[in-house]
């Protein structure tokens, strides 16, 4: 799959997970964030979970993904965990905890992680960049570990549409 960071084409990798597919992979990341547990298929195995990744937690941008989404959980009310996943290192974390130390959400990190558990997360949720540590902005919801939606907008450049995806949640519910 092709995304745009502006102009930029940017090629990514792995397989983006299809409504009712769950994570038949194993892969353990270490935490940055409001826990001190790994992450694991299993965490998303309970309730409403919700996947962000993150290329670059220290840009504005990803600073923003994680405020905006935790916020518009909360002002509707979904009852959901929230994981974000990003590229960084532990240390990275410092500005969001900083500037947002009010927040629940769980982060975890890909750079200090075993490089199989890295690449089996980016193949899973198809995450992934061609020639690049990082991987893409994307949301992923599981509802009891089976997926409901995914979403990689194909504008990298931005803050992803956290309305529009949470609106497709919130409709299949009903």
């Amino acid at each position: 799959m092709n995304v745009y960071l502006g102009d930029q084409k940017i090629s990514t990798y792995g397989r983006v997970p299809k409504p009712g597919d769950s994570l038949e992979v194993q892969f353990s990341l270490p935490w940055a964030w409001n826990t001190k547990s790994r992450l694991r298929p299993k965490s998303i195995q309970t309730g409403l979970v919700i996947v962000s990744t993150l290329p670059n937690i220290k840009s504005n941008e990803c600073s923003m993904q994680v405020l905006s989404l935790e916020e518009e959980v909360n002002a509707r009310k979904i009852k959901a965990k929230i994981f974000h996943v990003a590229s960084d290192k532990k240390s990275n974390w410092k500005a969001v905890v900083s500037l947002h130390p009010f927040l629940k959400a769980k982060g975890y990190i890909l750079e200090e992680a075993e490089k199989d558990d890295v690449e089996t997360f980016k193949q899973a949720l198809g995450v992934g960049v061609k020639g690049s540590k990082r991987i893409v902005h994307g949301l992923f919801a599981f509802l009891d570990g089976k997926l409901i939606k995914s979403y990689i907008p194909r504008q990298q450049y931005g803050i992803p549409n956290i309305k529009r995806f949470l609106d497709a949640i919130q409709r299949s519910f009903h």
